[in-house]
Parts: C-alpha cells; sequence; structure tokens
C-alpha cells in the first residue's frame, strides 16, 4: 500500500516520510481500520506502508503523545482505549468546544459559510435514508466541520479536531448503531436552522445537547467498543 493517496485529504501533514507514515497511521485509527485495543506491529505496519521500522517508530511515537496510541515497555503499540469514565471526559469537552463554534457561527459565518452548512445538512439528511452508514459519517464529519470553519476561530478548530481525533472512533460506532441516523438528522436540523437564522443561544444549545446525547449513546455501547 502506497502512503501517499490522491484521493485522500492532502491537508494532512507533508514534508517527512515520518508525518506522511504518521498521517497514514493516524488515518486508519480515525476511519476504523483499526479499533480501540488493536495491536500496532511495527514489523507489519512497514511492511504495509512499504518503509523500514525508523519512520513507523517515530509515528508511533507523536501518535502516543497525541492521546491515540500508548506504548507500554515490551508489550509495544496498541490503539488507546482509554475508559469509559475518560471517553466520557473527552465528550463534555467537545460538546463545549463545538456549542462555542455554533455560537460563533452564528454571529460571524459568512454567507457563502451559512451555505456550505446547508449543504452538509441537506447531503446528511439525504443519507441517513440510505443503508451507507459510512457514507453518512463522512458526510456527519462535513457538516460539523463546516460549523467549525464557519466560526472563523482558527485556534478553535484545531482543538476541536484534535479532541474528535480520539473520539472518532467512538463517534463512528454510535453513527452505526440502526436508530441513531434518523435522531442525529432532527438534531441537526435544530442547529442548521438556528445558524440560518443567526440565533447564537439557540444555535449553542443544540449543538451542547446533540454532542451530549452522542456522549449517553457511548455509555449504552461501553461493552461493543470494547471500554
Amino acid at each position: 500500500m502506497s502512503i501517499i493517496d490522491p484521493t485522500k485529504d492532502n491537508t494532512r501533514p507533508t514534508g517527512t516520510l515520518g508525518a506522511l507514515v504518521e498521517a497514514q497511521i493516524e488515518q486508519d485509527i480515525v476511519e476504523g481500520r483499526f479499533l480501540p485495543g488493536d495491536r500496532l506491529d511495527e514489523e507489519e505496519l512497514a511492511t504495509r506502508l512499504s518503509t523500514s521500522r525508523t519512520p513507523i517508530r517515530e509515528a508511533l511515537r507523536k501518535l502516543a503523545a497525541s492521546g491515540l496510541v500508548t506504548i507500554r515497555p515490551r508489550s509495544g503499540a496498541t490503539v488507546s482505549r482509554p475508559s469509559l469514565a475518560l471517553v466520557i471526559d473527552l465528550f463534555e469537552v467537545v460538546s463545549e468546544l463545538e456549542a462555542f463554534a455554533a455560537r460563533l457561527a452564528a454571529q460571524r459565518a459568512t454567507d457563502t459559510q451559512l451555505t456550505a452548512i446547508q449543504i452538509a445538512h441537506e447531503d446528511c439528511e439525504r443519507l441517513s435514508q440510505s443503508s451507507d452508514a459510512g457514507a453518512y459519517f463522512n458526510a456527519n464529519l462535513v457538516f460539523h466541520g463546516a460549523i467549525w470553519s464557519a466560526s472563523n476561530n482558527v485556534m478553535l478548530a484545531e482543538q476541536i479536531g484534535t479532541v474528535n481525533k480520539r473520539l472518532s472512533p467512538y463517534r463512528r460506532q454510535i453513527t452505526f448503531h440502526p436508530t441513531r441516523k434518523q435522531d442525529s438528522q432532527s438534531e441537526h436540523s435544530q442547529i442548521a436552522n438556528a445558524l440560518a437564522n443567526r440565533k447564537p443561544d439557540v444555535a449553542e444549545k443544540a449543538m451542547r445537547d446533540h454532542v451530549m446525547i452522542l456522549s449517553d449513546d457511548a455509555l449504552q455501547l461501553a461493552r461493543t467498543l470494547r471500554l
């Protein structure tokens, strides 16, 4: 497998081989190819990514620093499997960050940004009626990402992205739950309408409630997520 794929996100780190390897492993974790608790074998990764073990080791160290990977002496690296309490803590943090982003978006978004949010919402609505949970999950990320961008606060968007990477495996599993897509769309509609009408208070509360409902779902899915 090549670590450079033109169909993937070109905003990922570029430059050194280690950065490219780090981006690929991170993507595999975020997209659910590696699950919480899975072992990350250096030799297997090196073979798969057509590189030596040195950049693999460097990438795993950096991913451990960001919380996505856990490295233990004599046991090697695994995808981090946080306690249920930590997952709830992360949801609480990201719910406040995303709520603030929604408030700022209602106040600061350009008309073009509001249009992008509406288009993303409509894509989610369409895909919520399909059987393709993966496509819906990706569209959901676009919807949320459009709101982060519309906050027009670069540091806030970066912080949300960092926390969301650690939660992505859990948000993915929750999204795949049979009834979650329909429930999520009702919540998305409240957020999108509040943003379209530039109502900061309503947008903030709707987003906070939406993300915290995901936290409640994480509790219910704890056994499935192997916490």
